[in-house]
């Protein structure tokens, strides 16, 4: 009950304080608000050289630490496995059942009109299948077929966590939808939210994935620890700051929209500490990286899917990003790209914080004697 109240706290500062900011200062709400919106209509794209130049420093310089830390220990990389299970069969339907989509989502056969449109959720409920196979077949365990309750849970919850970040994007307008079909009301709900439901799946799905990999996860596992990180100051100052941040971003949208990434992720985080509930920054107290790092390359590799997956589908989103919109990667402007990062940390913060995931499953775990070898 009391995660349930939290979370229904949640919810409630992400969707009013961008309204509460509004307020404050007097201004009008946007016309054409709404809970469950589907933009259709581009907002304003820009590019600012030196604003580009900057955030392109400032983004190099905080990837730069771990870059590094990772070169410097990369003859521990462990990247094979000795004993491997043999490849579920299931995982050889899910790599066919991603590939027929993939041909589905760009082509445009005739026989296939009526269903076009709904091709996302096609590609990632395969894909999510398909991680999950790999990692069993390096690990002998997945979440898949280990939780499958909490799997079934990720699908509900990622649908409702998802539309939060559509209502977000009308105060800033950073993205819209193409060839949207008319549809009546519920059809249109039933198969955005299904599309939505595969997010947060397809993001832990590649956390795990990765972790399987000792040659990502042995120089993080014993970094540089931040005990404070834990004490109910630093809750309360990322519940603040996180507040403060996201009720402004209806007032100076063109300045403050990377807010949109990065206060969900602080008020998220604050709320964890706050109610003492495990997640993936509580393991930085003991100097454990790891599900910072393979978090946020989980969103990032998914993100390569996501944009690569929707440059040629029928339905498709486009970008209008103020200041930095040049250099685009499919539709998703190169520096785009950087909100990935926070991105996947949050999403298996708010899955360790709201279900109770555990980042630090066996599957991750790195033996004492690894982490002295990666000192």
């Amino acid at each position: 009950m009391v995660i349930f109240l939290c979370l229904a706290s949640l919810l409630f500062l992400v969707l009013g304080l961008p309204l509460i900011g509004l307020w404050i200062v007097g201004r009008a709400f946007p016309t054409d608000l709404t809970l469950f919106p589907l933009p259709i209509q581009p907002g304003s794209a820009s590019i600012a050289w030196p604003i580009w130049g900057f955030l392109a420093v400032l983004i190099s310089a905080t990837l730069a630490p771990p870059i590094w830390r990772w070169w410097k220990f990369q003859s521990l990389s462990e990247f094979s496995i000795s004993h491997p299970m043999r490849f579920p069969w299931w995982g050889w339907m899910a790599g066919f059942w991603v590939l027929s989509a993939w041909i589905l989502a760009w082509t445009r056969f005739s026989w296939f009109a009526t269903w076009q449109p709904h091709t996302f959720p096609l590609l990632w409920f395969g894909y999510i299948v398909l991680l999950n196979a790999w990692t069993y077949h390096r690990a002998g365990q997945c979440v898949l077929l280990d939780h499958p309750r909490l799997h079934g849970q990720l699908f509900v919850f990622s649908a409702g966590f998802w539309w939060t970040f559509e209502y977000l994007n009308q105060f800033v307008k950073n993205w819209h939808y193409v060839n949207v079909p008319e549809a009546p009301v519920q059809e249109y709900a039933l198969y955005t939210s299904l599309a939505f439901s595969t997010v947060l799946p397809a993001v832990l799905s590649t956390y795990e994935w990765l972790a399987t990999f000792l040659g990502l996860s042995k120089p993080f596992a014993n970094w540089h620890p931040f005990p404070w990180i834990e004490s109910s100051f630093t809750g309360w100052l990322c519940l603040v700051l996180g507040c403060v941040g996201l009720s402004m971003i209806g007032l100076w949208p063109t300045v403050l929209f990377p807010l949109l990434w990065i206060c969900p992720l602080a008020i998220t985080l604050g709320a964890g500490l706050l109610v003492k509930r495990k997640g993936v920054w509580s393991q930085i107290a003991q100097g454990d990286w790891r599900p910072i790092i393979l978090s946020a390359l989980a969103a990032l590799l998914c993100g390569f899917w996501w944009e690569l997956w929707n440059a040629y589908s029928l339905v498709h989103w486009e970008y209008t990003i103020p200041y930095v919109h040049a250099l685009t990667i499919f539709e998703m402007p190169v520096l785009g790209y950087a909100g990935y990062l926070p991105f996947g940390v949050l999403c298996v913060e708010i899955t360790a914080v709201g279900l109770g995931y555990r980042t630090n499953r066996p599957l991750i775990r790195v033996s004492q004697t690894s982490r002295d070898n990666a000192q």
